[in-house]
C-alpha cells in the first residue's frame, strides 16, 4: 500500500512548466529499501511504473488506476485515504505549490532542481509511509497520449 501513496506525490509534478516530461525515478524508504521505475507526464495525464513485475502501474486519466506489472489486465481504480486527500488540495493550489505541506500526521516536502525547472526530490512522511522520491534523467519530450490508457497498456520500453 505504500507505494499507491507515492504515485499520486507525483502531481505535484505540474509544478514543473513543461508541459510533458519523461523521469526515472527512485523511491527510497525509510528501511534503506529501494523501488524504481519511469514516470511520464503530459498535460495533466500521468503514468508512474514500477520496474519491478511483482509490482504495479498507476495511470491517472480522469481516474486513478492500478495496473498489475505482471498482468497487465488486471485493472482496479485507486482508493482514496487522508493522503491523497491532501495531495489533492496541494495540486488544487497549483501553480503556487510551497515547499513544505503539513496536516495532522502528513508531512510533505517538495526540493526543486538546481539543472532543470523540474523537481528534484519529493518527501512524504506520515504514520503510514516514510520515503523520498528522487527524479533522475528527466527529459522533456513529446509522449503520445497512447502510454496513458488504462485498459490498452503499451509497454514504454
Amino acid at each position: 500500500m505504500k507505494y499507491v501513496y507515492t504515485f499520486i506525490l507525483i502531481f505535484i509534478l505540474n509544478s514543473s512548466y513543461a508541459s510533458s516530461i519523461k523521469c526515472e525515478f527512485e523511491e527510497v524508504y525509510q528501511d534503506g529499501s529501494i523501488q524504481s521505475g519511469h514516470m511520464l507526464f503530459n498535460n495533466g495525464l500521468l503514468r508512474y511504473e514500477y520496474n519491478d513485475k511483482q509490482l504495479f502501474t498507476i495511470i491517472y486519466n480522469d481516474d486513478y488506476f492500478v495496473i498489475r506489472n505482471d498482468n497487465n489486465k488486471v485493472v482496479n481504480k485507486l482508493k482514496n485515504d487522508e493522503i491523497l486527500n491532501e495531495l489533492k488540495s496541494i495540486i488544487k493550489n497549483y501553480p503556487e505549490i510551497k515547499n513544505t505541506y503539513s496536516r495532522d500526521d502528513i508531512k510533505i516536502a517538495i526540493q526543486d532542481s538546481q539543472t532543470i525547472d523540474f523537481i528534484k526530490r519529493v518527501s512524504i512522511k506520515s504514520q503510514k509511509v516514510n520515503l523520498s522520491i528522487y527524479f533522475i534523467n528527466c527529459n522533456f519530450e513529446n509522449i503520445p497520449k497512447v502510454f496513458f490508457q488504462p485498459f490498452a497498456l503499451k509497454e514504454i520500453r
